[in-house]
């Protein structure tokens, strides 16, 4: 994700990664659930599963995901970022636990008596104001240090762990997460744009991993040095097709010291039919395999710092409510694999008003601090998950999910399709009188206990005590 501020807004590539194929289906009549025989083609296409739900008897719980959204305190430009009391507010009506924003290394100078924090003051304002979990991604290219675009020589490495020395001694207090530099496999942040980098690249090419590797593990070790139980994060891996550079900087060693692995997901430039929450969880689910593949079964806990789709007025804009379809599934899915240990939107408000520059468009809310859509999808799908005693996910046809939440007494049971081209239907098989509501949508009546999966999650509250059979019909 290009960063305002710290690359040229009109750098991003387009965003490609793994395509998942469009599965078109037929819509088949309501009334085969009654019974009735169908003939032919349409006998062959259909598909019925019976989805069981019974009382939970052991706790799965969702309490150690995080979710949170990006905020741009830490840049030298304000891209809207005016008010805390502002950001405040707005991170409240997400629901946000977290936030993640940037206290880059060229925010520092470096006097004989050591660094000096001398800009990126309106975050330091920011920190004391907030009770959220902070993240706080450090690095990026520094022109004014010898060496310091990228930090790959010994001397230049020596004021970088400097600096986030002094990172740690200036926000500890706030016990941030530090993520280590932020998309080095896209760009280091300045000079003359090199091509898209395919792969781990080689060692002569500043972005490759075994470059990033060595960075990083001299930032974890500075961090680690200045307070031993801070919290870091490495990766902040921007577009990796087929997963090459991520598991190049994992095997030299990336993870040494680190808590985790952060990644960024973006699928906005697919075509149409892929722009999905489910096209982004298969992405890292499929990084998750390899890395176990390559770690001898260990599980890595990932970090997703960036996701999001811009509602933006060009081709790879997507339309306000898909947007909001689309993070409330993030949320959902999320929540239920436990090696997610994160999620921030990118990002909390759009950072300009054009309504036709893609990198104005991504916020949550607009540029004059009016909620989008997508802004009560996720709070209503965070406070799904928030706080839940247990989670689980099902997928009973391909692309229809059936998502459970148990909160004490209490539970939520959750339906959507990956997206408009996906057809299904669904019937509470012994819960007659159930009644259920469409995410986000006041103006549709109540839904009773059989209807359409649609994108727009539908929502049933009833007793944890009760088993739920769930007919789900293509």
């Amino acid at each position: 994700m290009t960063k305002p501020g710290l690359k040229p807004a009109t750098s991003r590539p387009t965003r490609t990664g793994a395509p998942v194929s469009a599965v078109l289906r037929r819509a088949i009549p309501w009334c085969l659930l009654c019974g009735i025989t169908i003939f032919g083609a349409d006998r062959a296409a259909a598909a019925e599963k019976i989805v069981t739900l019974p009382p939970i008897a052991r706790a799965n719980p969702a309490g150690t995901l995080l979710i949170g959204s990006n905020i741009h305190f830490g840049l030298v430009r304000t891209l809207g970022y005016d008010s805390a009391t502002t950001a405040l507010h707005e991170l409240a009506q997400i629901g946000a636990a977290s936030y993640r924003d940037y206290l880059p290394w060229q925010s520092f100078s470096f006097p004989p008596q050591g660094p000096v924090l001398v800009k990126s003051q309106r975050l330091m304002n920011f920190l004391p104001q907030s009770k959220l979990k902070p993240v706080l991604n450090v690095g990026a290219a520094n022109s004014s240090v010898p060496g310091g675009v990228p930090p790959i020589s010994n001397d230049a490495l020596g004021v970088f762990d400097a600096y986030l020395k002094k990172v740690v001694e200036l926000t500890r207090q706030y016990d941030p997460i530090y993520e280590i530099w932020n998309e080095w496999n896209i760009d280091i942040g300045t000079g003359t744009r090199l091509p898209r980098l395919v792969g781990e690249g080689p060692p002569s090419d500043p972005r490759s991993a075994v470059n990033y590797a060595r960075v990083a593990n001299s930032g974890v070790r500075a961090v680690k040095s200045a307070n031993p139980h801070a919290q870091v994060i490495v990766g902040a891996v921007g577009d990796d097709i087929d997963w090459k550079w991520t598991r190049a900087i994992v095997r030299d060693g990336v993870l040494n010291g680190a808590d985790g692995l952060s990644v960024h997901l973006y699928n906005h430039c697919l075509k149409p039919q892929n722009r999905t929450a489910t096209e982004l969880i298969g992405r890292v689910k499929r990084l998750q395999q390899e890395l176990m593949q390559d770690r001898g079964g260990a599980v890595t806990p990932i970090y997703v710092t960036e996701f999001s789709w811009p509602t933006s007025n060009e081709p790879c804009g997507v339309m306000p409510l898909v947007a909001g379809n689309n993070f409330a599934q993030f949320i959902l899915q999320s929540a239920a694999i436990p090696w997610i240990k994160g999620i921030w939107v990118h990002e909390l408000k759009n950072i300009g008003s054009s309504p036709t520059d893609r990198e104005n468009n991504f916020g949550l809310f607009t540029f004059t601090d009016e909620p989008k859509p997508a802004a009560c999808f996720v709070r209503e799908a965070t406070d799904l998950v928030r706080s839940a005693d247990h989670v689980d996910i099902q997928e009973p046809l391909p692309d229809v999910f059936v998502f459970r939440a148990r909160r004490g007494a209490r539970q939520s049971v959750v339906l959507w399709s990956s997206g408009s081209t996906v057809r299904a239907r669904y019937a509470l098989a012994n819960l007659p009188d159930a009644s259920g509501r469409r995410m986000c949508d006041e103006t549709t009546p109540a839904a009773g206990p059989q209807g359409e999966v649609e994108p727009n999650p539908v929502v049933y509250y009833m007793d944890a005590s009760a088993p739920v059979t769930i007919r789900v019909l293509n």
